[in-house]
């Protein structure tokens, strides 16, 4: 009994566990959503967001520096743009500090006809080079759920989701409002976006992907690794990888044999982090329609991955975010609770032990809730960002911290 005692009594020394969720008084007001975080040397990070303005919405930001957040400030604003709970913008931290900055603008009068529009501060967001369109192709059709690593310290790599071949002759609503029936398939795609926003490097990554599912992409010792959900001839809807050996891409493969047959996209799409030869990737899938998340473990830059590890069977809602902490990572995600969902997070170390799994708040199970955004800020500690609906029921994006405590 006493060996009994003393081991029990290591493992609650050694096991990490998170104190509570404790809020942060952050700028996002009412009618807030799509919150994104990017993180910055020294424990900081950006939260950036969309918000209502006049007829239109402004893309802003605003720096949380360890302590608390700055005042908001506007990247972009417009009355044109594709707002959505789903496809959000974004901003990437490169290397050498340089920050680039995406958001979606309507190239038509169909639902989902937009393109990706990009910017580049050089100046930590002071000020911001004219707007681009990296992918060119001219068509009204979808382009977004947009990706990045970073090749070198001044270049990003950029993936997207690019529905170029889905044009038809007409561009009605009724030919473009849907994401399935289309003349042609969804494409996923990628491009090197050098110093200014300059597009080279374009490459088609694969030629039939789901619709509207998240990518996700990071870089590993080896070159960059790219997770999304594939969609097969006969609506097999799994997560699905592609790399770069530092000369070329490889054939698309499949992460994980699921078996997820469905007829439409889920929109929920997998989650990736990268270091050095270490890679974890995360995804939702519902074969035979149990719903669960699924977590995998590579330590060769991707070339292979562990069988996956499990969580939520018969009860997960998924929508997954991942993020490094002390020796292992964490894995955000929602599970049902009822009458709303539970947001999870969860402690892995890099053998896939589970460390811990604890509710953090309770959330909208719908669509107002968005997607859960992770960064870290330093080994024991964490922000995260969601959205919630507000007192009048429109959304507004919330952020909290959580400590690593032993």
């Amino acid at each position: 009994m006493r060996y009994l005692l003393l081991s029990l009594s290591i493992l609650l020394l050694t096991t990490p566990a998170f104190a509570e969720l404790r809020p942060v008084d952050a700028p996002p007001g009412s009618g807030s959503l799509a919150p994104r975080l990017a993180a910055l040397d020294e424990g900081g990070a950006v939260l950036t967001w969309l918000e209502p303005e006049n007829d239109g919405h402004a893309f802003r930001y605003a720096v949380f520096d360890g302590q608390g957040f700055g005042d908001a400030r506007t990247i972009a604003s417009g009355k044109d743009w594709f707002a959505n709970w789903a496809d959000t913008p974004g901003l990437f931290v490169l290397p050498n500090g340089d920050w680039l900055a995406h958001w979606l603008v309507k190239s038509g009068p169909a639902t989902f006809a937009y393109d990706v529009v990009m910017a580049r501060s050089d100046d930590g967001g002071e000020n911001w080079s004219e707007p681009k369109v990296p992918h060119r192709d001219g068509t009204q059709t979808e382009h977004g759920f947009v990706s990045y690593f970073a090749w070198d310290d001044e270049t990003a790599g950029l993936v997207w989701l690019d529905g170029r071949e889905t044009a038809t002759d007409s561009e009605s609503d009724e030919d473009h409002s849907g994401h399935h029936g289309h003349s042609g398939d969804m494409t996923l795609r990628a491009a090197r976006i050098g110093p200014g926003t300059g597009v080279s490097d374009k490459h088609l990554l694969d030629r039939r992907v789901c619709d509207c599912c998240q990518t996700a992409s990071a870089m590993t010792d080896e070159g960059p690794v790219v997770i999304y959900r594939g969609r097969s001839d006969d609506e097999i809807r799994d997560i699905w990888k592609v790399r770069h050996d530092g000369t070329v891409w490889s054939e698309p493969e499949l992460l994980h044999a699921d078996g997820w047959h469905i007829g439409g996209c889920p929109v929920n799409g997998p989650a990736l982090i990268a270091s050095g030869q270490d890679v974890v990737a995360a995804w939702f899938t519902m074969p035979d329609n149990e719903p669960r998340v699924r977590v995998a473990i590579s330590r060769d830059a991707g070339k292979a991955f562990s069988d996956p590890l499990e969580l939520g069977v018969g009860q997960a809602l998924g929508r997954v975010a991942l993020e490094w902490v002390d020796d292992g990572f964490v894995l955000a995600w929602l599970d049902d609770a009822g009458a709303g969902s539970a947001l999870m997070l969860t402690g892995f170390d890099l053998a896939g032990e589970q460390r811990f799994s604890r509710e953090l708040v309770t959330m909208d199970a719908g669509r107002i809730s968005g997607f859960p955004m992770l960064t870290r800020l330093a080994e024991d500690q964490l922000l995260l960002a969601w959205t919630e609906p507000g007192e009048d029921r429109r959304p507004r994006v919330r952020v909290g911290r959580v400590e690593l405590a032993r």
